[in-house]
C-alpha cells in the first residue's frame, strides 16, 4: 500500500538525554505525605496504580500530572515510562521534552523520582502547566473504579466523571494540547477519538492524517468507523481528493486489523473512484458476505451468467421450497 498523502513517517522513538538526577536524589522528600499512609483497601489508603492501558485513553496528561502520578503511587515505574513515551509521541520534540526527559530516566527507580520530583515542583510555570496534578488522579480513580463497576453512588459519580471527562480530555482536545497538529509523525500516533472530533470542529489541515493513526491505533473499530466517514463525508462534500484518499487510507486500515466495515462508510466509499486501498483491503480481509454488490461487480468485472448464479448462492443460500 503506497504512504498516505502527509503522513510517511513513523511515530518517532523519544531520544531525550534529560538533565541528570539533581545530587541527593535519593534523600529526595517523600511524595505527598497524606498519601503515604495506610495500606490499601484501609480508609485513607493510597489507591492501587491504574494501568496505562486505561490512562492513555481516558485524559491527555500534562508532564507535571504524569510525574506527580508515579510519584504518588498511581503509576508504576514501567507504565509511567510507556505514558510518557506515548505522550512523547503525541507531542513531538520541544513540546514533549518533559516527557521525553521522564521516559529516558525510566528504567531506574532513582533517578525516574528525581526526575518526576523536579517536574512537579516547577509546574506552576507560565506555559500552562496543571496547578494540582492530583486532581486529574482522583477523576482517573473514580473513571476506573466506574469502568469496573465498583463506585458507589453512581448518579454523583457520573456527574462528576462527566465533569473530569470534559476538563481532562474534551477541553484539552479542544484547545489542542493533547496532540502536535503541525507534525504529521506525530499525528500517525493519534488514539484518542476525542482528539479527531476537536480536529474537525477547528478545520485542523491535517485531521485526515489524524483519521489514519485512529485506524491504526485504537483497538475498537466502533470507534474508528464514524471519523473514517466524517473523513470521507467532508473530502466528497468538499471536493478534496487528499481527504479522500487519507479517509480511504484510514478505511483500508480498519478493514485489515479489525476485518469489519459498516454501512454508512461503504456508502461513502461507493462515490469514490473504484480500485483504492480500500477496496483491496475490504476484498481481503472482510467477510465476503458483508460486502456490497457494487463492490463484487468491481471485483469480478463483467462476469459470465455462471458468476452471477454464485454470487445469488453466495448472498441468497439455498432456495427454499421447489
Amino acid at each position: 500500500m503506497p504512504p498516505p498523502d502527509d503522513a510517511t513517517a513513523p511515530q518517532p522513538r523519544a531520544e531525550a538525554a534529560g538533565a541528570p538526577p539533581p545530587d541527593g536524589a535519593a534523600a529526595l522528600p517523600p511524595p505527598d505525605e497524606d498519601l503515604a499512609v495506610p495500606p490499601v483497601g484501609e480508609p485513607g489508603s493510597v489507591p492501587p496504580p491504574i494501568p496505562a492501558e486505561f490512562v492513555r485513553y481516558a485524559v491527555a496528561l500534562e508532564a507535571p500530572e504524569l510525574a506527580w502520578g508515579h510519584l504518588n503511587g498511581r503509576l508504576t515505574a514501567a507504565d509511567t515510562r510507556t505514558l510518557a513515551f506515548l505522550r512523547r509521541c503525541d507531542l513531538g520534540p520541544g513540546p514533549g521534552e518533559a516527557f521525553a526527559r521522564i521516559h529516558a530516566r525510566g528504567a531506574d527507580p532513582s533517578p525516574l523520582a528525581a526526575v518526576c520530583r523536579e517536574i512537579v515542583d516547577g509546574r506552576a510555570s507560565a506555559d500552562g502547566d496543571a496547578e494540582d496534578p492530583r486532581r486529574v488522579w482522583d477523576h482517573l480513580e473514580l473513571s476506573h473504579r466506574l469502568s469496573r463497576g465498583d463506585a458507589a453512588g453512581e448518579e454523583a459519580s457520573g456527574r462528576q466523571l462527566a465533569a473530569g471527562r470534559r476538563e481532562f480530555l474534551l477541553s484539552r482536545a479542544a484547545s489542542g494540547r493533547g496532540m502536535n497538529w503541525q507534525d504529521s509523525s506525530a499525528l500517525l500516533g493519534t488514539d484518542r477519538p476525542e482528539e479527531v472530533d476537536a480536529a474537525f470542529e477547528r478545520g485542523e489541515e491535517l485531521v485526515g492524517v489524524a483519521v489514519i493513526g485512529l485506524a491504526l491505533t485504537h483497538p475498537d473499530a466502533a470507534a474508528v468507523l464514524p471519523r473514517v466517514a466524517r473523513a470521507l463525508d467532508r473530502a466528497l462534500a468538499s471536493s478534496d481528493p487528499r481527504l479522500r484518499h487519507q479517509g480511504v487510507v484510514a478505511l483500508a486500515h480498519t478493514a485489515r486489523l479489525h476485518r469489519t466495515v459498516d454501512r454508512r462508510c461503504l456508502d461513502l466509499l461507493r462515490r469514490c473512484p473504484r480500485g483504492g486501498e480500500a477496496d483491496d483491503d475490504l476484498w481481503a480481509y472482510v467477510p465476503r458476505r458483508r460486502l456490497p454488490w457494487w463492490l463484487w461487480r468491481h471485483r469480478l468485472g463483467g462476469p459470465p451468467r455462471r458468476w452471477v448464479r454464485r454470487i445469488g448462492r453466495v448472498l441468497l443460500g439455498p432456495r427454499s421450497g421447489g
